[in-house]
């Protein structure tokens, strides 16, 4: 009897309150600049193909639904590793590997090529982990956060490149800096390496120092060096 009075009680409640919802994630725009204001190109390029929309050509693009500290949609993920046409282009060479004498070297740089790469990578922010949520971002706001790019090796084997200077200290975070808002929270976003200050208080376009780990298989890593990267990427809700 007692069991049925609880079931009872249990039907009342979900016909008045509902089951709570799942988050979902929310569907963005993304583009990845290939060339900065002097026509220089960035490590961190797209395709060519124009931009990333979520859901075309089995592009992932989005704010992740189920983020850190359990915060909603406050992450940016763009996720390529299904799309059989949809690539992002790396670069490593010299020019911006870290070498012996520069402060944010630790390691040998031995990337997986030299040139220019076409990726079917998985680049995303982790700004959560900090307790920043990209959605409820105001007009002018910037933060910095982790944030990371893994792309396959050969066979199962991943490489992941970490600007991430809470796990790694001599690299650093990106910033991302909300353009514009509507009702529904933030609807633009620049996400770059954190700008330069210069002197006089203004500022230049910075570069990101990012540590390249290789992961040959399960329980395994090596350290690959850290490389500087330059990209702009800019999303837009939707």
């Amino acid at each position: 009897m007692r069991m049925r009075s609880l079931w009872m009680l249990l039907m009342v409640f979900v016909a008045t309150v509902g089951f709570p919802k799942q988050a979902s994630n929310i569907p963005v725009t993304t583009y990845l600049a290939d060339v900065d204001g002097t026509d220089t190109a960035y490590y961190v390029q797209s395709d060519g193909s124009g931009a990333y929309k979520n859901g075309v050509n089995s592009v992932t693009s989005i704010l992740v639904a189920n983020g850190y500290n359990q915060i909603v949609d406050g992450d940016w993920r763009l996720d390529l590793s299904s799309s059989t046409s949809r690539t992002l282009r790396i670069t490593f060479d010299t020019a911006n590997a870290v070498q012996p004498g520069d402060p944010h070297y630790q390691a040998p740089a031995t990337p997986p090529y030299s040139g220019t790469e076409y990726e079917a990578a998985r680049m995303e922010n982790q700004c959560t982990l900090d307790k920043h949520d990209m959605l409820t971002m105001k007009a002018g706001d910037s933060f910095q956060c982790r944030t990371l790019i893994r792309f396959p090796g050969l066979g199962s084997s991943v490489y992941r490149l970490f600007m991430d200077s809470t796990d790694y200290p001599e690299t650093s975070d990106a910033q991302v800096t909300c353009n514009s808002v509507d009702s529904g929270g933030c609807n633009d976003w620049f996400i770059d390496p954190i700008p330069v200050i210069n002197p006089d208080g203004s500022t230049s376009p910075g570069k990101a120092c990012a540590r390249l780990n290789f992961y040959p298989g399960r329980n395994q890593i090596t350290d690959e060096g850290d490389f500087y990267l330059t990209f702009h990427i800019h999303v837009t809700r939707p």
